[in-house]
Formats: structure tokens, sequence, C-alpha cells
């Protein structure tokens, strides 16, 4: 079936993620971008030095320049400096964890509030019973409650995340298919970069100790195995509450702030044909059909 002849409906979606969901990705194509490309001038850099006859006892300098006071030796040799570039890298890999680890969360509190505004119902076990899309019309404040139940999902360890989602959508598919002892040892290392550069977090608050710890190494194959595991996280997730609690409450949300921009004398099919070429701009592909049926939803609600 073409796009042009999907019709509207409320509770099922004509795309296959929510917005929060493609944002989350794009953030994440970023990161991997400059992550990799840090990755491969790296081994140009050691393919260089090989082509040259580098030694590791050769003065660094000899390969590189150094913003030091002239005659001096930023490192002792070729070696001192291959080691601190590999902590780099390793120091690299552990902050890109941290912001994709961060990235899941600021995700999941988007989309967990944008189920939550679409089916408030939900926190009364009665799904669908209130569309959301009045309250959005009649100007509702948000709910307090609403940010608890956000922060419960959002904060503490993997364990009272998952028993807060369950409490609050059921014991879904999505839910069960959590890996939570590896999302709990990338909270974990997540918590250590983010409070003790990348050590230890108790041992580091030690004040009788003059020596700082071993940082925590995180090689390329472990950086994507969680990568993926952060990915397939957020997927599930948002397959469920966009299949059962959002539907298209995002394409409504948005026509809801386009609305009062709009000349209210023209026709509805007109106002329709505005609705699809804004979201047009943004490379969603709906269909006149679709928009029209949408149009009419939200001011006949």
């Amino acid at each position: 079936m073409s796009k042009s002849s999907v019709t509207f409906n409320r509770w099922n979606s004509i795309t296959k993620s929510t917005w929060s969901f493609q944002v989350f990705n794009k953030y994440n194509d970023e990161l991997n971008d400059m992550t990799w490309a840090q990755t491969g001038a790296s081994k140009s850099i050691y393919k260089n030095l090989g082509l040259f006859g580098a030694k590791w006892t050769d003065p660094a300098s000899k390969y590189f320049e150094f913003d030091v006071p002239k005659g001096e030796e930023a490192f002792l040799d070729l070696q001192s400096w291959s080691n601190s570039f590999n902590n780099f890298h390793n120091w690299v890999n552990l902050n890109s964890l941290m912001a994709i680890s961060s990235n899941l969360e600021t995700y999941i509190a988007t989309v967990v509030s944008l189920a939550l505004e679409s089916n408030p119902g939900i926190l009364f076990d009665s799904p669908k019973s209130i569309d959301g899309v009045v309250l959005l019309k009649k100007g509702a404040k948000k709910s307090d409650f609403n940010q608890n139940i956000i922060t419960s999902i959002t904060k503490g360890d993997w364990n009272s995340r998952v028993n807060a989602y369950r409490k609050t959508f059921g014991d879904t598919t999505s839910v069960n298919n959590f890996k939570i002892g590896d999302l709990e040892k990338i909270r974990n290392l997540r918590n250590k970069v983010g409070h003790a550069f990348g050590r230890d977090i108790d041992g580091s608050r030690n004040h009788e100790v003059k020596e700082i710890l071993t940082i925590e190494s995180l090689s390329d194959a472990k950086l994507k195995k969680y990568q993926k595991l952060i990915w397939l996280t957020a997927k599930s997730i948002d397959v469920d509450l966009l299949n059962n609690h959002i539907g298209e409450f995002q394409a409504i949300s948005f026509y809801h702030r386009l609305f009062e921009s709009i000349r209210k004398d023209i026709h509805q099919s007109e106002r329709a044909i505005i609705l699809k070429k804004k979201l047009g701009g943004f490379g969603d592909t709906v269909g006149k059909e679709f928009c029209k049926g949408l149009v009419k939803y939200y001011e006949e609600i």
C-alpha cells in the first residue's frame, strides 16, 4: 500500500519508530562518526611510524610536534608517547560509553513522558480510556506524578528501573528481554567515568592515599558490544510504547502546536495540506489522506 493511500488511525503509527528514537539514533550516529574517525587516525599513525622505521627509543619529537618550551621533550621517548596515546584512546572509549549511556537515559525519559501524556489512563489501569489529545487541547498541566514515574525508570540500578517500568506499563516482552546484568555493568562503568576519572568511586574517595587507582579498560570490541546492547534496549522500549501507548500522538502534538498559526477561515483540507508540507520538511513522506484524517480527528475531538 502506498503512503498516499494510508489513512489516519489514532492508536496505530504509520512509522516504525517514535521521533524520540530517531533523535536518539542521530546523536549516536554523530558520536560514532567522531569515535571511529579517531580510531582510523590512530591506525594510520602507527602504520606511518612503521614506514618511517621508528624505534621505541627514538625521541617522540622526531615524529610529532608538541607545544612545549624549546629544547624540552614532551615525552621521554616514542614508547612513552605511545603509552599515553593508547591511554587516550581508552579514555575516548570510556567517555563514548558514558555519552551513549546518558543518551539512553535521555531517550527513555522522553519516550516514557510521551507515552504517559498520550495514554494517561494507564496510570489508573485503564489504558486508552482517556485520550491524551483531549488533555493536550485543554492545556492540562503536566503531572508531577508523571515526573516521579520517569525518575523511577531512569534512575537507580537496572533492577529497580525495570520494576518501575513493569509497574507502569505491564510485564511486556521488551522488559523481559532486557539484559539487566550487562546494563548494570554499563551503569557502574558510566558512573566511574563521570565521578572518578574512570576509577573505582569508593577507592577514589579514600583520603589516606597519595597514589591514583588504575583506570578501567574498555576495548573497541567491548564498546561495540555495549553500543549494540544500548540500541537494542532503546529499540525494544520504543516498539512497546509506540504500538501500545503512543500511536500517532507525536504527529497530533505537532499539529496542535501548528494549529494556532494556521488560518481558520480556510477549508479543513487546506489545513491538512499545510500539515503535510510541514511534516515533509522533516523528511516524513505522509500522504494527503493521512493528514486529512489527523486534522479532522484533532479538530473534532
